[in-house]
């Protein structure tokens, strides 16, 4: 009988510590990154295995590793880039919105620590999830991103319209 193979992914977590002696445990393309990102306090979204190494992402960056200890956390909703506003909370928070550029463990408060950039600007304050909430970015009128998108007419009905 074969059983089926269980989705375990995506999980987050970190590495406190360098998990092996040696670099064999990650890809040899991304020896150079894993050594400037672990170990540290950052929360990376495992997703994904490409024969015997999975997909570690930290917003842009994607590492490959085989399967280490590391020190999984519980995931509360926010990744790295994401838009969020911050909360003023009773004037606690100065009210701002912007992206995350930084998602970490606290393990004192056994919860996740968020630091934001707003305008490109980075925030030296550490948010945590209560403080924040999703937003959708507002992108000016003349923006190219805003072009919006057109569904495709099939050429048999594109020769039927300009006949009418």
């Amino acid at each position: 009988m074969d059983l089926l193979k269980l989705k375990t992914d995506p999980k987050y977590g970190f590495y406190p510590w360098w998990p092996e002696d040696g670099d064999d445990w990650v890809h040899p393309e991304d020896v150079p990154t894993a050594h400037e990102t672990i170990p540290s306090p950052r929360v990376f979204r495992r997703d994904g295995e490409h024969g015997p190494f999975v997909t570690l992402h930290y917003g842009q960056l994607q590492l490959r590793v085989k399967r280490t200890m590391w020190q999984e956390v519980p995931w509360e909703g926010y990744e790295v880039g994401d838009w969020v506003e911050v909360l003023s909370r009773g004037q606690k928070n100065t009210p701002r919105t912007g992206t995350i550029r930084e998602m970490e463990w606290e393990p004192r408060a056994r919860s996740m620590r968020y630091f934001i950039e707003e305008a490109g600007n980075p925030i030296p304050n550490a948010y945590t999830a209560d403080d924040l909430r999703h937003v959708e970015p507002v992108l000016p009128v003349d923006d190219p991103a805003t072009i919006t998108p057109t569904i495709p007419v099939p050429a048999e009905d594109a020769d039927a319209r300009a006949q009418l």
